[in-house]
């Protein structure tokens, strides 16, 4: 059963706490928008600043909640992050680290020079880096962090599970299955193979096995392939639809509703995966506007490069947060600077 004490704190982004609070009950003098033991699915194309969202999470978790007379507003905890993807930048999350503190230290006289610096030694000191190489190794991972929880660090709390990504081995994983449902059957019954769970179904039960002992966030990185809608004025949202098999499907679509191409939001989940979904975070490709009629190719290449630049600078992202159960859709912005992200 999931304690309720000890709350993980707010992800310092003002609208998606705002989401979180208004979608889920919790005592009115709460001083978290997360409950523990909440599990975030942050899903959108390549290069659509999903990993950057989850650096700002890790960073928020693992820094203390203050410091002489400065509210930081860390966890305070210990983070776990899966790097399954092996693209983990240790010094991005230094980087981050000594921003965020190098401004909130600003406005404390009593700070001394170093103390960015020897913040973000010990938050370093509480997190915690894992390359499983397949699914079946990321299950034994999973599987095995109490024991190293109890080894390691007994005395600070796990604030926070990331895995980036959940998808990294969807096309090994869906190879093994194939090739497990090609087997030939063989000739003695007694011999019969057990039936074949997919590799991503021992993920997820170790995960809620970890969830239910443990309690942390689990924030899942997983990837968007094919929009569930066609490209839309900028009032639709982007949505994908998702390709990993078992995983929580909080929206699928309630076969009573009438059809459409944008997921119901008041369906609860049909999927078997014993991992529920908390929160949903889309984040969405930035779209170029379409071109006039009647531009030349020239005009045409010289514009998107312009627009492309543009893009990139402003550095701005929009994230679209939905709760299974809850009809509302947040919207929340976030900016990738050199040395720093931005919240909004």
């Amino acid at each position: 059963m999931l304690s309720v004490a000890s709350p993980p704190g707010f992800t310092h982004i003002p609208a998606l706490d705002a989401h979180f609070l208004s979608t889920i009950q919790r005592p009115a003098t709460s001083l978290s928008s997360l409950n523990r033991g909440d599990v975030l699915e942050i899903q959108g194309p390549p290069s659509s600043g999903k990993t950057h969202l989850l650096y700002h999470l890790l960073v928020t978790c693992i820094l203390p909640s203050s410091h002489l007379s400065t509210n930081i507003g860390g966890w305070g905890k210990a983070a776990i992050i899966c790097d399954t993807d092996a693209t983990f930048d240790i010094l991005r999350i230094n980087q981050l680290l000594l921003s965020r503190l190098n401004h909130l230290l600003s406005f404390d006289s009593y700070a001394n020079p170093d103390s960015a610096q020897e913040i973000t030694k010990m938050s370093l000191e509480k997190l915690h880096i894992f390359r499983p190489m397949s699914s079946i190794q990321l299950a034994v991972t999973i599987t095995h962090l109490p024991a190293y929880h109890a080894a390691h660090i007994p005395d600070t709390e796990i604030g926070l599970l990331a895995i980036d990504s959940i998808s990294a081995f969807y096309w090994p994983d869906r190879f093994t299955v194939e090739q497990m449902r090609s087997a030939p059957p063989t000739a003695e019954p007694r011999k019969q193979a057990p039936n074949f769970a997919s590799p991503l179904q021992h993920v997820l039960t170790a995960l809620q096995s970890f969830r239910l002992s443990h309690s942390p966030v689990i924030a899942l990185i997983n990837w968007g392939l094919i929009p569930l809608n066609e490209p839309s004025p900028v009032s639709t949202p982007t949505f994908y639809k998702q390709h990993l098999h078992p995983f929580p499907l909080p929206f699928a679509p309630n076969p009573n509703a009438p059809r459409t191409n944008v997921p119901m939001n008041h369906s609860f989940p049909t999927s078997s995966a014993p991992l529920p979904i908390t929160h949903h975070i889309t984040i969405p490709s930035t779209t170029i506007p379409p071109f006039n009629p009647g531009i030349s190719l020239e005009e045409a290449k010289a514009q998107e490069e312009q627009r492309r630049k543009e893009i990139v600078e402003r550095g701005e992202l929009v994230g679209i947060v939905r709760t299974p159960g809850s009809t509302k859709i947040g919207r929340f912005t976030f900016r990738i600077g050199d040395t720093h992200i931005s919240t909004s």
